[in-house]
């Protein structure tokens, strides 16, 4: 999966147990899903980044051999990440991520009481934004 998804997917993973979503988990799978529907034209106007993405062997995107190149992938889906993000709404004006927006309507304040979330968040987003900004 890529950089820009990586951090609904670990905050899901770590208020998740055993198989049994938190209404954080919930929401964080909920959002996934209404971000795919939710891109408009991102994934037409992105598509030759997409299919060299999917093709390249140092981007698996499942987990196996080889290991993710930050290096090599992380590139080739910026701009169609950012738009992605800008579609949601999940962008400021200056281009950063407004985390008061993804915490407030994206995650609908359901995470800010669940402690595995606080754990795992702050770590994920620094390391994500590392890259998105």
């Amino acid at each position: 999966m890529n950089r820009g998804l990586l951090l609904l997917v670990v905050a899901a993973t770590s208020v998740s147990a055993q198989g049994v979503l938190s209404p954080c988990g919930q929401a964080v799978y909920s959002e996934y899903n209404s971000q795919e529907r939710a891109t408009g034209t991102c994934p037409i106007k992105y598509s030759t980044a997409i299919y060299s993405y999917n093709i390249n062997p140092n981007c698996p995107w499942q987990e196996g051999s080889p290991p993710y190149n930050v290096e090599v992938c992380d590139p080739i889906l910026f701009d169609f990440m950012k738009c992605r993000l800008n579609a949601t709404g999940l962008l400021k004006a200056d281009g950063s991520f407004n985390d008061a927006a993804f915490k407030k309507t994206t995650l609908q304040n359901k995470c800010s009481s669940d402690a595995k979330f606080s754990t795992a968040y702050q770590p994920c987003r620094d390391s994500t934004m590392k890259y998105l900004n």
